[in-house]
């Protein structure tokens, strides 16, 4: 009868499994670093790309802070001029004035903010990638001091310029204005823009009561414009500061 011998299996030694536990464990805690490492760099480019265009959003900002508050100016000095034009009773003999500045007083330049880094950021979780706390929360206190203080004053602003422009629509017939497009690219109200001996018709005599209460209109809207200018400043001030922490905090420059 034939016997079968089973083949001796040679058993590892505890040192030889220690070897290949230390082997695996090496490549994959290598592997976790390299990935690690890998994530940290592209994190901090991107990083690093987010700083520059908010930089770049701030730059276009500051433009418009000061846009805006030109604009303001030249609003509020011809409001002034429209209050006392009323106060004085002159619109009466002076209604092309009158027209002029009534039309020239609304619409304000308001301010525009270039908030789409930010809000991509928010979107997407990035903003966690910002490292430099100075700066985030200097980003932070700059958006909700934008999208609080600065926005609500424009609604504001907007509801008193309607206001205005209602009462006006009660006391001014629009129909004298020329067009638009006479008013923005041949700079119609520089000049005549209806025909003399039409000048008594465009103001009543039983209209006092309502140019009194435009007057009051304009005397809010003026304050509101005062008001919504000197937090313009304070933004200035903000946007500033923002910078200055944008480009020391990540040695940016701009192009």
């Amino acid at each position: 009868m034939e016997v079968h011998h089973h083949p001796k299996v040679e058993k590892k030694s505890f040192k030889e499994y220690f070897l290949e536990f230390l082997m695996i464990f090496l490549a994959v805690t290598l592997g976790f670093i390299a990935e690690n490492i890998r994530e940290y760099i592209s994190d901090r480019g991107k990083e690093h790309v987010y700083m520059n265009s908010i930089l770049g959003n701030v730059h276009t900002d500051s433009a418009m802070i000061t846009e805006s508050i030109e604009g303001l100016q030249f609003n509020k000095k011809a409001i002034d001029t429209l209050m006392q034009l009323i106060r004085s009773g002159g619109y009466k003999e002076k209604p092309q004035i009158l027209y002029r500045l009534a039309y020239q007083t609304r619409g304000p330049q308001l301010f525009k903010y270039s908030n789409v880094t930010f809000e991509e950021m928010k979107s997407s979780g990035d903003f966690k990638l910002i490292r430099n706390k100075a700066v985030s929360n200097n980003i932070v206190q700059y958006d909700d001091f934008i999208n609080t203080t600065i926005k609500e004053l424009e609604s504001r602003m907007l509801q008193t310029e309607k206001n205005q422009a209602d009462q006006q629509t009660d006391i001014l017939d629009d129909t004298v204005y020329p067009s638009v497009d006479s008013i923005i690219y041949h700079h119609a109200l520089r000049s005549d823009f209806y025909k003399s001996g039409n000048s008594a018709s465009l103001i009543r005599q039983d209209q006092q009561a309502q140019f009194l209460k435009l007057y009051n209109l304009l005397f809010e809207r003026r304050v509101i414009l005062d008001y919504y200018e000197l937090q313009l400043g304070k933004l200035k001030e903000l946007n500033k500061q923002l910078h200055a922490s944008l480009k020391n905090g990540y040695n940016l420059s701009e192009e």
